[in-house]
């Protein structure tokens, strides 16, 4: 198997594009000026970690997370263009978690693959998400009708909930903390995105 390479540049603070090279038996990171920073051996990886992890400006935003004994180590798919702006580097990202994840698979019979959020994390957001989703049912429910508009209002309140609804259950169910099988498992993992 060749290298499969990405590169991406992470934040403002870095100066330019990290290149991540995919070997056979372990990940590689290269600083921007051709400098090895890093060396990633699989069969010290314990675990492994895919989640689509959006946020407010990177919305695309999926993660691989590999945990050793003491380290841990994360890769994105987006690249920083500049100040509120983020590249979809899908295209390169999701083939060299793919080689990372079969490597880890041969050198590392002993490693859990995880798919979706921190269990922790998930549930404090749920518990957060459905608080919030109530307290805008409340209020939706409890805006006054205009009056001699009744149609008007019903639709406004109904889009609200409707436009709020899908985007919950989708969230609930791709971020769900859960194991995957990297023979079988790996591209429906891939497509909770």
């Amino acid at each position: 198997m060749d290298a499969i390479e990405y590169s991406r540049r992470a934040s403002v603070a870095e100066k330019g594009e990290t290149l991540w090279r995919a070997l056979p038996d372990r990940l590689e990171y290269y600083a921007p000026d051709g400098a090895l920073k890093g060396v990633v051996p699989y069969d010290k990886v314990r675990r492994v970690r895919l989640a689509f992890a959006p946020g407010r400006l990177q919305q695309k935003r999926f993660l691989m997370e590999l945990s050793g004994g003491r380290s841990r180590l994360v890769v994105t798919n987006l690249h920083f263009k500049g100040i509120g702006q983020f590249e979809d580097r899908s295209d390169m990202f999701f083939p060299m978690a793919r080689a990372v994840v079969e490597g880890v698979q041969r050198a590392s019979p002993g490693a859990s693959f995880r798919a979706g959020e921190q269990p922790a994390l998930y549930y404090l957001q749920l518990v957060f998400v459905l608080a919030t989703l109530a307290l805008l049912a409340v209020i939706v429910i409890g805006l006054p009708l205009v009056p001699g508009n009744f149609v008007v209002s019903v639709v406004v309140k109904l889009a609200v909930i409707a436009f709020s609804l899908p985007l919950l259950l989708s969230w609930i169910v791709h971020a769900r903390p859960r194991r995957f099988d990297p023979a079988t498992d790996l591209d429906e993992v891939f497509a909770s995105r």
